[in-house]
Parts: C-alpha cells; sequence; structure tokens
C-alpha cells in the first residue's frame, strides 16, 4: 500500500483525469446523436455569424425565427458557445465542436474536484470522490440524453468554486488574493455557463461561507472581505451579460415552456436504479433518470456510519465541510419534493428553472465531499477502491447515446436555421422556446423579405453582413419601412447620415421607421448600446485584473523562494 501511495502523490491528478475519461469516450465516434437539445449546434453556427457580423460580445444571431433574429446570447449563457468556437477556429466542424465542449468538461471537472477534495483527505479517496463525481447517473443524463451544455460546463466550475472559498476563508492561507483572482474567475465562468446554476449555487455557497468563518478561531467580521472581493470580482467578470439579461428581460414576455409543478421526481424514483432516454412528464412515468446513483447511496450509508464512529477524529474544517454537504443533499433532495411547492412559488425566478430535478446537481456536487467522512485506517484504501469501482461499473453503461444517429452539420443547420428559407423540418419543430419580444402578438410562420416600404420603391439594396443592410427608397410621400428583424435595443436606423427613431411594429415586433418622402439613402444595423459597452469595458477589465492578480501573486511567490534558497 505504501508503494501505491507514492504512486498517486506522483501521478494522483493524472489519474483523476484519467477516471473521467470513459465517461465521454463515445463522444469520439463521428456524427452527433440524438439528445433534447441538438439546437446547440445551430446555437454555435449563429454565435459564428454574430461574430463575423462585427458583434463582439455576440448578442443578437440573425437567422432565428424565420430570419427575424433574435437576442440569443444576450439571454442564454455564452461561455460554452465560446469554447465551441475555439475548436471551430481550430478547424473543428460545428457537431464535433459541440461534442469538444461536451469532452472537454468532464477532465477538467475531475482535475478540480481532486484538488478540492485532496485539501481534506487521502489521494485516493479523493480519486473515489472524483469517480463519484464523473459517473453519477445525472451527468450520463445531461450529455447523453439532454445535452445540456450549460449545465455540462456548470459541473467543470463548481469544484473551483468551492475550492477558491475555502482558501479565501482559510485563516493561515497566505494567498488569498491569488485564490480572490481564481475564484472571481471560477465565479464569472459559472454565471457565463449557465445562470440558473450559478442563482442556484450561491445561496449555498454563502452558507459555506458563514459555516467556515463562524468556525475559525478570532472570529472577525473582517475575515468576509475576500469573500466579498471574490464575489465582486465574479459578478463584474460576467457583468457584461447578467446585468443586460436582467434589464432587457422586460422587452421579451414572462413565460415559460415547461411548469415546475409536473417535474418533481418522487423519492422512490431518486432511489431506484433505472436509466432511460426519455423525457420528463408529469407524474412518476418519467422516461428519464433521477437516480443518484449505487456509488453516491453507498458513499451515503459509509458516510453516516464513519460520522458516527469517527466524529471526534475529524478536523474542525473537515466537520465544516461535511456538515455543508449534508444539508446541501438533504435540502436539495427536498427542493426535488412536491411538498417544497409553497417555496417554489414564493422564491423570484426559481419558476424558471422549470424542473425541480435540476437540483440533482447539488446532491452530484455534495456526495462525493463525504468521502473526508472517512479516516485514514488500514482498511481506507480497499474502502476507497470499493467506492470507486460501485460507482464506475454500474454506471458504465449508461454513459453512450442510446443510439449513433450519424449526423453531421447539414442536418441541424436544415433543422434548425430557416435562411433562406425555412425547410419543412424547420416548420414541424418550431421555435417555442424562444421567448417573444413583448411588443409581438404573432409569432412569424414564414420567411419575409428583409426590407418592405407600404409604399415607393426600395433599390441599391446591399446586405453588408447578416445584420446590417444599407438600401435606397423612392417615394411620393412619407411611408413606413418595416425591417424584419425583432426590435431590440441595440438597433440603430440612419437615414442619410442622421439617425431615427424605431418602433416596433405589428403583428411580429418587427423594426418600423418612418421615412420622409422623396429618396434617401438608409442603413439599418446593431451595434452596442452606451450602457452595454460600459459594461462589455468593465468585464474586460476585471477578467485583466483578476488574472493580473492571480499571475502576479504567483510570480511574487517564486521570486520569495528563490530569494530564500540564495539568502541561504
Amino acid at each position: 500500500m505504501q508503494s501505491l501511495e507514492k504512486i498517486l502523490n506522483k501521478f494522483c491528478f493524472l489519474l483523476a483525469i484519467i477516471i473521467s475519461l470513459p465517461a465521454v469516450w463515445t463522444l469520439l465516434h463521428p456524427g452527433f446523436f440524438g439528445v433534447s437539445d441538438d439546437l446547440h449546434v445551430a446555437w454555435l453556427y449563429e454565435m459564428g455569424r454574430s461574430l463575423a457580423a462585427g458583434q463582439i460580445p455576440p448578442r443578437f444571431v440573425p437567422d432565428l425565427s424565420y430570419g427575424f433574429g433574435y437576442p440569443l446570447f444576450n439571454f442564454v449563457f455564452p461561455l460554452p458557445f465560446y469554447i465551441g468556437e475555439i475548436f471551430r477556429l481550430l478547424g473543428s466542424s460545428l457537431v464535433d465542436s459541440v461534442k469538444g465542449v461536451f469532452f472537454l468538461s468532464l477532465p477538467i471537472g475531475a482535475f478540480f474536484m481532486y484538488k478540492l477534495l485532496r485539501e481534506y483527505t487521502s489521494n485516493l479517496l479523493a480519486l473515489a470522490g472524483v469517480a463519484l463525481y464523473c459517473y453519477a447517473p445525472y451527468r450520463a443524463t445531461d450529455i447523453y440524453v439532454r445535452g445540456a451544455i450549460g449545465e455540462i460546463w456548470a459541473f467543470a466550475l463548481l469544484p473551483l468554486i468551492a475550492w477558491s472559498i475555502l482558501k479565501v476563508t482559510d485563516s493561515q492561507q497566505k494567498k488569498i488574493l491569488y485564490w480572490v483572482g481564481v475564484g472571481s474567475l471560477a465565479v464569472g465562468g459559472l454565471v457565463l455557463s449557465h445562470n440558473i446554476a450559478a442563482y442556484m449555487f450561491a445561496p449555498y455557497i454563502v452558507l459555506l461561507v458563514l459555516m467556515r468563518v463562524i468556525s475559525q478561531k478570532n472570529f472577525s467580521i473582517k475575515k468576509i472581505w475576500p469573500v466579498l472581493l471574490t464575489a465582486v470580482g465574479g459578478f463584474l467578470v460576467s457583468i457584461y451579460f447578467w446585468l443586460p439579461a436582467l434589464l432587457d428581460s422586460r422587452q421579451v414576455k414572462y413565460d415559460t415552456v415547461f411548469n415546475f409543478i409536473d417535474h418533481f421526481p418522487t423519492l422512490k424514483q431518486l432511489v431506484t436504479p433505472y436509466f432511460g432516454y426519455g423525457a420528463s412528464v408529469p407524474g412518476p412515468y418519467d422516461g428519464m433518470s433521477f437516480f443518484l446513483g449505487e456509488g453516491s447511496l453507498l458513499m451515503i450509508v459509509i458516510a453516516l456510519i464513519s460520522l458516527v464512529i469517527f466524529w471526534k477524529k475529524l478536523t474542525v474544517n473537515q466537520r465544516v465541510l461535511l456538515i455543508w454537504a449534508w444539508l446541501t443533499i438533504t435540502s436539495a433532495i427536498f427542493m426535488m419534493n412536491y411538498r417544497s411547492t409553497i417555496i417554489w412559488k414564493t422564491i423570484p425566478l426559481l419558476p424558471y428553472f422549470q424542473f425541480p430535478w435540476r437540483f440533482l446537481m447539488m446532491t452530484t456536487f455534495a456526495v462525493p465531499l463525504l468521502v473526508i467522512a472517512l479516516p485514514k485506517t488500514k482498511y481506507t484504501n480497499l474502502l476507497a477502491i470499493l467506492i470507486i469501482c460501485v460507482a464506475i461499473v454500474p454506471a458504465i453503461n449508461d454513459f453512450k447515446p442510446q443510439q449513433f444517429l450519424n449526423r453531421f452539420d447539414d442536418y441541424y443547420l436544415n433543422r434548425y436555421i430557416p435562411v433562406p428559407q425555412a425547410s419543412v423540418a424547420y416548420q414541424q419543430t418550431g421555435e417555442e422556446y424562444l421567448r417573444l419580444p413583448i411588443a409581438t402578438s404573432q409569432r412569424p410562420d414564414h420567411n419575409y423579405p428583409i426590407p418592405s416600404i407600404s409604399q415607393g420603391k426600395i433599390s441599391d439594396l446591399v446586405q453588408i453582413n447578416s445584420l446590417s443592410t444599407e438600401l435606397n427608397t423612392s417615394t411620393d410621400q412619407p411611408a413606413t419601412l418595416s425591417y424584419y428583424k425583432y426590435f431590440f435595443p441595440g438597433w440603430i436606423a440612419e437615414i442619410d447620415g442622421q439617425q431615427v427613431p424605431l418602433l416596433a411594429g405589428q403583428p411580429f415586433g418587427q423594426i418600423t421607421l418612418q421615412v420622409p418622402s422623396g429618396q434617401h439613402q438608409i442603413s439599418i444595423y446593431f451595434t452596442e448600446t452606451l450602457l452595454k459597452r460600459i459594461l462589455d469595458i468593465i468585464s474586460i477589465l476585471a477578467i485583466l485584473v483578476s488574472l493580473f492578480v492571480v499571475m502576479s501573486n504567483n510570480l511574487l511567490l517564486k521570486i520569495t523562494q528563490k530569494y530564500n534558497i540564495n539568502k541561504r
């Protein structure tokens, strides 16, 4: 066992990554497979189109909703698609880029979970926690059933956030600023990866901070400041996204596709071994799995027994983290139960979660932390190996698609991109998941010419890019020009070089402007509003400052170490 420990000490981080790889190995199969959210392939295409149109950061995509476009990345988490764009720049197809985003998330999350657990337990137990984290059935559901690209990347960042928070609340920690920088980037990354996950995780992190600070000797409110800096840094890193999303939510209709009341799993579903590729439906007959996993259930039982026997042997920091993990698990299970309905109806924005079973994210994250409850005994390593086997072996067969459809880019563009003309597949699919602009009374049902005028004629029309257009008009009397893109903050129209007011027309909420009689040159384009430009600058500065703090702290540490060596 001593030789095993030596090997683990040297290569443990590689082993954590290697443990995760079988969970995503089938992603290397050519083509895409059937998932609920296969539209992310088209959304990645739309991000590329927005970037090509000069939008940095991208907000309004040009082709959705029968070519009316949509402020997609003003509301939808952009980070996974930024990562997908990197794959595309390296020459990957749309499908392979999306699969690359899926693939990369598992080893990154495994690495951060290992580093988090290694702070409080042995190498082998930390690897057991990694196995529990990577092979929880809900992780397979996210990738191979739902295709939930945002949640997948949230899982990659949750351990890094917790690790950072534990570091900045450690009174013995000498690299506080370094961890403030890391935590700021991680918190910002979570908001940009999945805003619902960030909203869900926030109260749990607040609870962890309070428990950590209060449990330490010489309690002082000053210990909260590094945490506040981390939180503020994370919010500033992502402020260009979340603040416009909140403010501009008034520009779209308040509705959700699914009612949360229909999607509470039963307690039996949480503990019954089952994995399916179907949908979440009202009642207990869902086609998808809400099973916690054999490994997770075993870990819960072992941890309970261990806590009863070895509680006094645990350090204060271990106890705090374990209590927090138990509170997280039990509260998440409660939030997935129909008895929590009153809370769902009371807390603002909570109905936007749509699916109470999303709290499986919290159980999936918290259960691996229970390995900390196992103290070092002569049976610990064997117990860790048992946990690894029980976590992986029963679940490994679930980490694959139901079937390989061998579908490539053209299939998804034909299905979800209705430009220049909507296909039959697109017409049958619909876009009910897009919340309509507030002025829209009717959802478009076919393609329209981009501009039209109530009288007179349009000539010399030039489409500068997928969003911007220049044209000439000639009319004997004042007329109304309709530009068939959804009206949204950021659209600008100029007549003969002078900006003119824009209105939302009927019935689609399309852009309209009044054109005087005579001949005129008109330019219509999309750009950042003044507020959003300011927020863009704030986010860029926050990212740069966070990176500087992280890099300079490492540099100072190396210089200090070198100076101390030379001095000796």
